[in-house]
């Protein structure tokens, strides 16, 4: 019996072993299974082998970093022995790469963060961890990781560290070093000598409480500054603080992210130099440019106003003037108003060159880009200007070439005006002789045609000395020449300057005694029928005129005397007012076809008479404006207040006519 219970205590304890070692087992295995689970999705490339070389675990990860095209089950118990030697070629020092396995494999020691440099620039770093049970040697784990990236940035960081001290050891720059709360940990001496402070007086101080007391809105830009820091920005700003001496200064900070030997944040370190006189020169240029800006608005409004208040006058000289020459005239008389006539139209080419270069000068000359026929353009500077050179005796001479396009692309006002200036002082400069016009093409393209268009006389000529200056303004060779001929000495200047904005040249050759000539290159491009303007061609049918009433608004009476003489002539019948407050009186309780409403006058001006008129009386009585000011933009005013058109003073008969029978068809 007792051998019997011996028996099955034996066969009990064997069953309880068993189910132990069973238990082990399966414990063993899933620890192993969680290893190689692990192994497998580490983020890093590993490799284990055993102590025959054969491998016993790869991740897909070491198969990524070297390229190896097979998946990590098809490498288990792989032979290695020879790996080395096959792959040596991916590392940048092969022979080094092989050497260096064969002496880690045969030390058996732990060697960590050994740092390869591969063929193609990559950077990794390997570990090499002996496997040793129970004192004998079972194989070994590679572990590889790609630190280019890494290795990168350390690299830059360190020239952008060896760069910044390079600068500062050969620069008067202040450098300045602070923790996470502010606190100075390190001044230099070129700092010192900036701030007025000495080292011993700065450190542990909050640097914005030493230099910023007085400065809230710098001290949250400081604190700003900080907290980019903390999430690793760099920047540059501009600050202004207080030295020791109370003295205001401005300081331009380069700052950057302070960190210790392991990488942990600890604070900022900024760079400092004093901009002090050049924030000073900064805030006088801008006084300056505010001045030049203010100085250009008063230029603006002093030229409007001369502008208004030399037209209106020249308005009713030339008006009246043209209206009486149609009345029976003595000789003596008629001779006397033409001299006034002719003094009068003279007044007005000295006050539109005057406007025309201050509106240059301005930059607030636009060019037209239009269609034009050149050879008409020029036949009618040869209808306006040839019978005042044979008045003198002169003969004039207008050469044209074969090859001018029949349509060009620019603006022909000023083309015109050009030629006009120069032949007008041909004329005015030659008492004998010719004067010729030539206008050849000199180069062309598919697209576009260069012009050379030639003014040549045989007048009195000029000094060479003098064709140095000639296109300065108000340049005229002597005070006889001013004298004796007249001109502002603008005309060249304004033609000078015109031939600039359309991306020409000019040359003048002058002797004196033999006349002078002139070469003007211009390029255009070639146009089509289509680019012309459109011609406005219908008949004007003045009887249309005939009992049509008028409201005309103007303060000053000899325009109004022009106007209403004009109109009256006509058979309109014509309402006058003084001002536009007096204007809305009379539109409220009359009907008129037409306004013409001057733009300045006491009491209220024409643009706000008129944006009342539109508000509050009628959107559709026409409303023509006649204004003084032939600055640019005044049209555009005029056309936004609500006007419809707009005449400037001083205006023909012919031209006012038209433009109110627009508003009649």
């Amino acid at each position: 019996m007792d051998e019997l219970e011996k028996i099955r205590k034996e066969l009990e304890d064997e069953r309880a072993a068993r189910i132990k070692a069973e238990r082990n087992v399966s414990e063993l295995t899933t620890a192993v299974n969680r290893m190689n689970s692990l192994i497998l999705n580490l983020q890093t490339g590993v490799l284990v082998e055993d102590e025959t070389r054969h491998i016993l675990l790869i991740n897909q990860h070491f198969c990524d970093l070297f390229g190896m095209p097979f998946q990590p089950s098809e490498m288990i118990g792989w032979d290695c022995s020879e790996s080395a030697e096959q792959t040596k070629y991916l590392f940048a020092e092969p022979e080094r790469f092989v050497n260096r396995i064969i002496q880690l494999l045969h030390d058996r020691k732990l060697v960590l963060q050994e740092e390869l440099q591969l063929a193609d620039g990559r950077i990794f770093n390997r570990d090499y961890i002996p496997v040793f049970i129970e004192g004998d040697y079972r194989g070994h784990l590679w572990n590889y990781r790609d630190v280019t990236a890494r290795k990168n940035s350390e690299m830059v960081l360190k020239r952008r560290e060896e760069k910044y001290r390079g600068i500062i050891e050969n620069m008067n720059l202040g450098l300045l070093e602070v923790d996470l709360a502010g606190r100075i940990l390190y001044a230099n001496q070129s700092f010192c000598k900036m701030s007025g402070y000495e080292v011993a007086e700065l450190l542990g101080v909050v640097a914005e409480d030493l230099f910023m007391q007085e400065k809230g809105q710098d001290k949250n830009i400081i604190r700003e500054k900080n907290q980019m820091r903390e999430r690793g920005i760099s920047d540059a700003y501009e600050v202004n603080v207080d030295n020791r001496s109370g003295e205001s200064k401005w300081w331009l900070i380069s700052g950057a992210p302070l960190f210790d030997d392991n990488g942990t944040l600890i604070g900022s370190i900024g760079i400092h130099l004093d901009i002090t006189l050049q924030k000073d020169l900064e805030h006088n240029l801008t006084e300056a440019k505010k001045l030049a800006e203010e100085t250009a608005r008063e230029k603006e409004v002093f030229l409007a106003n001369m502008s208004h208040e030399i037209r209106t006058p020249m308005n009713a000289i030339l008006g009246l003037g043209r209206q009486l020459i149609k009345t029976s005239l003595d000789p003596q008389q008629e001779s006397f108003l033409g001299a006034i006539n002719t003094a009068a139209d003279n007044l007005l080419v000295i006050i539109n060159d005057i406007l025309d270069f201050s509106k240059i000068e301005s930059g607030k000359l636009p060019l037209e880009k239009i269609g034009f026929d050149i050879k008409e353009l020029l036949y009618q500077v040869e209808n306006i200007l040839s019978p005042n050179a044979r008045s003198k005796g002169l003969d004039f001479i207008l050469e044209t070439d074969e090859d001018l396009a029949p349509v060009l692309v620019g603006d022909p006002f000023r083309v015109n005006q050009i030629i006009l200036n120069l032949l007008s002082n041909s004329i005015k400069f030659t008492e004998n002789g010719t004067i010729r016009l030539s206008c050849m093409v000199s180069a062309k393209t598919e697209t576009e045609q260069q012009l050379k268009i030639i003014v040549e006389d045989t007048g009195i000529g000029m000094d060479k000395k003098f064709l140095k200056s000639i296109f300065q303004k108000f340049s005229q060779e002597n005070v006889n020449t001013a004298r004796k001929y007249g001109g502002t000495g603008l005309g060249m200047a304004i033609t000078h300057q015109l031939v600039g904005l359309m991306q020409g040249t000019i040359g003048i050759e002058s002797r004196k005694g033999y006349g002078t000539k002139i070469v003007i290159c211009l390029s255009f491009p070639l146009g089509m029928d289509r680019d012309l303007p459109v011609k406005d061609e219908m008949p004007v049918n003045l009887g249309l005129l005939r009992g049509k009433e008028i409201l005309l608004v103007e303060d000053n009476r000899l325009n109004r005397l022009v106007a209403s003489t004009i109109l009256k002539m006509h058979g309109v019948i014509v309402t006058e007012a003084i001002n536009g407050q007096l204007a809305i009186d009379l539109l409220k309780s009359n009907h008129y076809d037409l306004v013409l409403m001057d733009m300045q006058m006491p009491v209220m001006d024409g643009l706000t008479a008129t944006k009342i008129i539109r508000s509050e009386i009628s959107a559709k009585v026409p409303i023509v404006a006649l204004t003084a000011n032939a600055l640019k933009g005044e049209e555009d005013k005029c056309i936004k207040a609500g006007m419809n058109d707009f005449i400037s003073k001083p205006f023909d008969e012919s031209k006012l006519l038209r433009v109110i029978l627009k508003h009649f068809r």
